[in-house]
Parts: C-alpha cells; structure tokens; sequence
C-alpha cells in the first residue's frame, strides 16, 4: 500500500516537489550490517517540521528499497519508530491498523515508562530493523541550528550496547543522524510569499505594502512587523488573564517566552505537576495530563453512572480547551526572531511566514492540523557520520550517555 500510494501522498499531502537522499551509502552499509548480524544501529532524524516522520517512513520504505537490504520478510529495509501514546487515543479503527504496519510503539512523552523502556532497549539489540527516532522529541519547526534534544536516544542505545556486550552473540551499535534540509526557492516565486504575507497581514489589522517587486530586506521588516503584532496582540490577551507581560524592550522571543512560561505555569498549579527542568519538558508534561482528562477507556465508562458520564464528559472538554495553552507553547517556544539576523535566505523567510501563520492559527485556538499547506518544497535528507556506541574506559553510564549526547548534537551540527 505505501508504494502505491507513497510518492502521491508525499507530492500531495506533504507538498514535497522532489526528495534527495545525500549519503544514503552510509545507510545502506548499516542496513548490511545487521542483516548479516555484524552490527546494530539507530535512525536519529531531525525533526524541524510536522512532516518529516511521513517523510523518513518514505524514504526507508520506499526510496532505499531495492538500495538497501530487506530487514524483514516484506522486502523494505524500514524501520520501527517510537511514537506519541496519544495518537493511539483518538485513532479510528483504520489509522490503529496502518499504524501498528507501519511499525509504530506508542511511547508516553513527559515520563518513563520502565515497560516500554526495557521493550525499546530490547527491540535495539535483537532486531535486524532499526529504530528510527526524532531526538527533539516534537517538531521543532527550526532547521537553521539544533535545539535541545532529549536524552532518551543515547540512553536506549546505551543500555542497548550493555545488553549486547554481555549476550552470546556480542556485536556493535551506531546511532545514524540524519538532517532533513527543506528548500523553496525553486518552487516558490517571491510574488507568492508576499500574496501570503498580505492575507496574514490583513488578517491582523495591518496594511500590506503596495505590490511590487520586494527585496529580503522588505519581507524581513514585514515578518519582524507581523511577529509584533502577534505577541502585543497575544500579551492583551493574556492580560485578561492576570498574566503580566514581559518589559517591551525584552525582546520578542523574552516577551513570547514569559507568556508561555506564566500560562504553562497556571496549568502546572491545576494539574498539580512539579515543573520540569525546561519549557519545553514542562509543555510535554501538561500535554500528558490534559488528554489523561479526556479520553476515557472504555471500561471506564461502562463503569459509570449516566451522571458520572455527563461529568466526565464536561471535564473532558474542559482540558480540551485548556490543551490549547499547550498547542500555542509547542510552537512558540521554538519562535525566535534572531533566525532572521545577519545573511538572509529566502528559505529562511518563507520558514518564518509558516510558522507565523501557525501560531497566529494556534493563540486562536485552531490547533496543530490548520498548519499551512501553501508552499510546495524540496527536501534534501542527508546522512551523516554514524556514532558508535560504547563506554570508554573508566567512564559511567551516565557519563557516556552525556558524551553521547554531545557526539549526536556535533554530529547534527556538522549537517547543518
């Protein structure tokens, strides 16, 4: 079904005009490896935009078939992928069973879960398949630098090497990064960013400037006039609230922070969770417990009274609507207008206007699933050097983890 349906879903759904793979050797010599048991290894991808999971599924079931050795009885080299428990919360019937082929494991974000834990250590030493796995946890919508990564990748792959070490049958373990390039200026006319622009702008009670040919500069003075607007806009909200803004002169990305910071901060009292270290941790968290209040299993509710249903069902729609704080923080922590600083592409422009129009859509509570489609893209995966993994001498398991991170962030860094 994914071949048939694959390159249409990718031209069409995900808007890609036309997908590279660079370094893909360096897949193919690790897909080789462990068919023939000579070794394991780890797909760490970056996670800059709400397609690339579709979009390495693709390219390690479609594009490299035929490239790279079959891991499984149905021909694809593949891959396995850890995947939000929540999905499988609101999937129909249908989507359930694409996902369990498509070889997804539901894994929860904002904890540990020692059972699956120990499953995806497992998985990592005794499959021929790789996992392949976004260290960032979440898209980042930032493909200009690396930002910060969960520690879960290397602590897998660790524990994962450990096992091996000690089994009958000892062999290696890589982890693979790989980076995910996307591209639009041969797909997109300047004409075009700035007839998006214009419809954002209007929407936001400001005056596009008269057509006409535009230089970077000028759509990067209406991006950064566009991005004002949105935080003054979002702080008089807020303020209604009892959330008070940051100083005007703090900056937009301090102003956006403190925002997200104070109204995450709210819910962390609500739900009665102890903040974790970073913002981005804490967002996970409460995203985990507001869909705990929504969606009930079905025992539960056999369980209930009709009463006890109604409650449920107004409580439900209560953390729904206070999941939207969440939906705002999961891309705005991510906003900072110094990607727009020092030499411009008009990539990075068109990356901007996105994200924008997103979190225009998400302060109003439109969610996730309204991201623009506007744009069509080219996208480059490129493959970089694999780590491997192993303690050093002398070194704990801690402490190689920790080096390990490092290794994969310079190793990301390296592709950028």
């Amino acid at each position: 079904m994914t071949a048939l349906i694959g390159p249409a879903y990718a031209r069409f759904v995900l808007r890609l005009a036309r997908i590279g793979v660079k370094g893909g050797d360096r897949l193919v010599e690790e897909y080789r490896r462990a068919v023939a048991d000579e070794g394991r290894f780890i797909i760490a991808y970056r996670h800059p935009g709400d397609s690339d999971p579709h979009l390495v599924f693709h390219v390690l079931t479609n594009l490299l078939r035929g490239k790279a050795e079959a891991t499984a009885a149905d021909g694809r080299p593949g891959a396995w992928y850890p995947s939000g428990k929540e999905v499988q919360l609101w999937a129909s019937p249908l989507v359930l069973w694409a996902l369990r082929n498509a070889g997804i494991v539901p894994v929860k974000h904002g904890g540990v879960d020692r059972a699956v834990l120990d499953y995806l250590v497992r998985a990592v030493a005794e499959r021929r398949r790789p996992m392949a796995i976004a260290p960032e946890g979440m898209a980042t919508f930032r493909a200009y630098d690396v930002p910060e990564l969960d520690p879960g990748t290397t602590r897998i792959a660790l524990l994962a090497s450990e096992r091996l070490a000690a089994s009958s049958s000892p062999m290696p373990i890589d982890i693979v990064p790989v980076a995910i390039e996307y591209s639009y200026s041969r797909t997109t006319k300047p004409a075009r960013l700035a007839t998006f622009l214009g419809r954002l702008e209007r929407r936001l009670g400001l005056a596009p400037p008269p057509s006409g040919g535009e230089s970077l500069q000028d759509f990067r003075g209406r991006i950064l006039a566009i991005w004002e607007r949105l935080v003054t806009g979002a702080e008089a909200s807020y303020a209604r609230w009892g959330i008070k803004p940051a100083a005007p002169d703090a900056g937009l990305r301090a102003r956006t922070l403190a925002l997200l910071d104070a109204s995450i901060g709210r819910l962390e009292a609500y739900y009665g969770v102890t903040p974790a270290a970073s913002l981005k941790a804490r967002a996970l968290n409460i995203r985990a417990e507001s869909l705990k209040r929504v969606f009930y299993t079905r025992q539960e509710l056999a369980g209930q009274s009709a009463h006890e249903r109604a409650v449920a069902r107004r409580g439900a729609a209560e953390a729904f609507f206070l999941d939207n704080v969440y939906q705002a923080a999961g891309l705005g922590i991510f906003l900072d207008p110094d990607c727009l600083e020092g030499k411009l592409s008009f990539d990075r422009l068109v990356e901007a206007a996105q994200n924008l129009h997103d979190f225009a859509n998400r302060l109003e509570g439109l969610g996730m699933r309204k991201r623009s489609r506007y744009f069509r893209k080219d996208v480059l995966v490129v493959v970089g050097q694999p780590i491997r993994v192993e303690r050093q001498e002398g070194e704990g398991r801690r402490e190689a983890s920790d080096r390990l991170q490092g290794e994969l962030v310079a190793g990301f860094r390296a592709l950028l």
